[in-house]
Formats: structure tokens, sequence, C-alpha cells
């Protein structure tokens, strides 16, 4: 399931390489043809193929298509209405939305050209940094 020049990959193939039953790759499959990452191709020879280059699509992309947007959990908006009766959980609410937009920016730091070049070993192999503080 490559760039242009590359065949399309049967649902088949794919089921075999990834191990996962085929009517859940064919939802999954769906889900990213609907969101405009893969493109399908009908008959003999027919199968999947991407829709944008490796390096285009990123790891946010294709969550966001399978599982609906990123968030840590539907806990509401902090101060929507302007009120806070809720004993400092306005402060936790804060905190679960600033650490789901940093959860975003770190998965759209990922291609599916950087995760494939990491899954080779050819690429750097993503790793927590100590040392990096807010």
């Amino acid at each position: 399931m490559h760039a242009e020049s590359a065949l399309p990959t049967s649902v088949r193939d794919i089921a075999e390489r990834t191990g996962l039953p085929q009517p859940y790759l064919e939802q999954i499959l769906l889900a990213l043809k609907g969101a405009g990452l893969v493109r399908s191709k009908r008959g003999v020879g027919g199968g999947y193929i991407l829709a944008k280059a490796p390096a285009e699509i990123r790891l946010s992309d294709i969550i966001s298509a399978v599982d609906g947007p990123i968030t840590l959990g539907d806990f509401g908006q902090p101060h929507q209405d302007g009120s806070c009766d809720h004993e400092g959980q306005c402060v936790l609410l804060a905190i679960w939305d600033v650490a789901g937009h940093h959860m975003r920016d770190h998965l759209n730091a990922y291609t599916l050209e950087s995760i494939a070049a990491a899954a080779h070993g050819t690429g750097p192999w993503p790793t927590v940094d100590p040392h990096h503080h807010h």
C-alpha cells in the first residue's frame, strides 16, 4: 500500500500481514477512505492504495479517521457558561484539555513515512527525552 506507482494491496493480504480479522480491517479501510487517506480499486488486482505520499499522512489523521477526534476523554469544556460550582474540578478539566492538545501535537509529529522508517530500522525510534520539560 504505497505511492502512485505501487499496485493496490488486497484486504486479504493486509489481513494476513497484520493479523487483523478481515471484517474489522474493512471497517478501518472504509474509515480511512472516507478521510481521503486511501483509495480503493475494484476488480481483478484491486485493493487499497495510499491516496497521499506517506510523508503527508500524519498519525493523527489516521487516528482521527478511525476513532474520531483525539481527546483525553470527554470531560466537557471548563467554564462554558461562565460559572464554576465544581469545587476545583474546572482546574482539572483545563489540565486534561491542555494534555489533550499536547497529545494531538505529538501525534501530528509522526507521519506514515517516519513510522515506517522507525519500524524498518532506518529512522529514529520514538523515545521519551527525560530532560524535556515545559
